[in-house]
């Protein structure tokens, strides 16, 4: 169960004529809480001010969400932060308001959805394509139909995450996190220019592939590069990284570029506790 505030007061219900409600007009962070503190948090909150930049939204004071995500896990050592920004209520129509009074809601839940150490993911290549525009690539809105219906797609089929394509056949991403592959000693990864987020774990792992001087790419890739990498990783904020063990059927080892990747992250603090 989540525990929310809106607005800075406990609430169970939103305004009807609220526009992330009506349009996904918003931006929202899902934040690993771990020993009691929010992991990661000026990322997070680096990443929602350029959001709220591109949307022309004001942002969230962060003094202010910072002392509302501590009295909600105040007492707690490991949990998930939610933080959801609105443009607020406003009249019918996709044009907003010429004033914006945003909407600010807080949630905090014990679980924190990670999966037992050692155990790698199983992943498919959904047929549900991503959602490509420049305005948005990269940021966190709340418009995420198309990873909702690539998830439902792989969960039907029995894979716990989705690979998802551009329409022109790119690689993009994971369904619920970033991709990462390795080739030859080389660390991929997908470019969020246009489609994708920019995680903020998974700028975390570029900053420590550049002082661990790992070579990195970052660009376009294929279906292609799936089949003939030699080690594939997710990264996302609640579980740092996670090996994927099946890659469309494909059996994979825990490599040894992922398991340094691994190391190195669990040196600067981020471990996750098995579930």
């Amino acid at each position: 169960m989540t525990r929310w505030l809106l607005d800075g007061e406990e609430a169970g219900a939103i305004d009807l004529d609220d526009r992330g409600l009506a349009y996904g007009d918003g931006l929202f962070e899902t934040i690993a809480w771990r020993d009691g503190a929010p992991r990661l948090f000026e990322r997070h909150l680096a990443r929602l001010a350029d959001g709220c930049r591109r949307l022309a939204l004001p942002p969230p004071e962060p003094r202010v969400l910072a002392a509302q995500i501590t009295g909600l896990g105040r007492g707690v050592a490991c949990g998930t932060v939610k933080i959801i920004v609105t443009r607020g209520s406003g009249p019918r129509g996709y044009a907003p308001p010429p004033s914006a009074a945003p909407r600010l809601a807080v949630g905090f839940s014990t679980a924190i959805g990670t999966h037992a150490v050692g155990r790698g993911a199983r992943a498919l290549t959904s047929s549900v394509p991503a959602s490509e525009n420049r305005a948005l690539g990269g940021i966190k809105t709340l418009n995420r139909l198309d990873n909702v219906l690539a998830q439902a797609e792989v969960a039907r089929r029995g894979a716990g995450e989705g690979i998802m394509l551009g329409h022109d056949g790119r690689l993009v991403g994971g369904t619920r996190a970033n991709l990462f592959l390795v080739r030859d000693r080389v660390l991929f990864t997908p470019a969020v220019d246009a489609a994708g987020v920019a995680g903020v774990m998974r700028g975390l792992v570029l900053e420590i592939a550049a002082h661990h001087d790992i070579p990195v790419q970052v660009g376009r890739g294929s279906p292609q590069d799936l089949v003939q990498a030699e080690e594939i990783f997710l990264t996302s904020s609640l579980v740092g990284i996670r090996a994927v063990q099946f890659m469309d059927g494909r059996e994979l080892a825990v490599g040894p570029l992922t398991q340094r990747l691994i190391a190195a992250l669990a040196a600067g603090g981020v471990v996750e506790p098995a579930s």
